[in-house]
């Protein structure tokens, strides 16, 4: 079976890893990876619109999958979709998750209530497989060194898509007196805004890292050794409470979102379910 896997951002990436991993090492699939970083919903289309694939694997609900995603369906490829069933009241992705969701003939959900929604909606073909970034964090050798010897805070805020606002001044202002560590926004719209104020505050206050991307094992690695993780991510509910991390939630844009299970084998239910379920 081809299997074409699309990534959107580097918020998707992390959780696609594990299920890559075995899908690649499994010779029934012939994977393709392809990656829409920095794509807008037209060139996403676009980029999917010409490929010759059994199965469209996606994750989450960015605009780029939902690109991804439309060209799959108008051209009748089937598509599997990880995290459907989710809720984020502050974010546009709420609706571009459902309207992913909506094309997917495949729903791999992370958590009982995702799956409750999801069924309710008269969707079929439901698995509840768990979050595959438990995988990696339970079978990846992530663990290293504390990155910065002096104790520090890991925050990343994204832009509060739905509204078109952002906390990010009261954000800042809260920022205990320890290392500041900034993931940068995501290319969503407002993003503009928040980069802007997280320079201002290097300026006017110094000693702080600002990261546009990281790889997913440095990621971890980071938020582990933080005394506190802080802002809106996905990753606040998806990875840090694996990693028994505390974490100050800023905002609504996560509003709804649950945490989600795992056991360390979602990956292979995903591996498992597409090799045996006729399309």
């Amino acid at each position: 079976m081809r299997v074409t896997v699309v990534t959107g951002s580097r918020a998707d990436y992390g959780l696609l890893e594990w299920p890559i991993k075995l899908l690649k090492a499994d010779p029934f699939f012939q994977v393709n990876v392809v990656t829409m970083w920095g794509h807008n919903l037209p060139s996403a289309y676009y980029g999917i619109e010409k490929i010759d694939t059994d199965l469209l694997l996606v994750l989450g609900d960015r605009f780029e999958i939902l690109g991804a995603a439309c060209a799959a369906h108008l051209n009748r490829i089937p598509i599997a979709h990880i995290g459907g069933g989710d809720v984020t009241e502050g974010s546009y992705d709420d609706a571009m998750r459902d309207a992913i969701s909506r094309m997917a003939s495949i729903h791999f959900v992370t958590s009982t209530s995702a799956m409750a929604r999801l069924t309710h909606m008269g969707y079929r073909n439901v698995h509840l497989v768990g979050s595959p970034g438990i995988d990696y964090i339970k079978h990846f050798n992530w663990k290293s060194e504390r990155p910065y010897g002096k104790p520090y805070v890991v925050v990343s805020y994204q832009a509060e898509t739905l509204d078109g606002g952002n906390d990010i001044a009261s954000l800042l202002s809260s920022l205990p007196d320890k290392r500041k560590v900034f993931i940068m926004p995501n290319p969503d719209r407002g993003n503009d805004a928040i980069r802007y104020a997280i320079r201002q505050y290097e300026t006017e206050h110094g000693g702080t890292v600002m990261h546009d991307f990281l790889p997913h094992d440095q990621f971890l690695n980071l938020i582990y050794h933080c005394d506190e993780f802080i802002g809106n991510s996905s990753a606040m509910l998806y990875e840090a409470p694996e990693l028994e991390v505390k974490t100050r939630m800023i905002g609504k844009r996560q509003r709804g979102r649950v945490i989600p299970w795992g056991d360390g084998h979602a990956s292979e239910r995903i591996v498992k379910i597409l090799k045996y379920t006729h399309l």
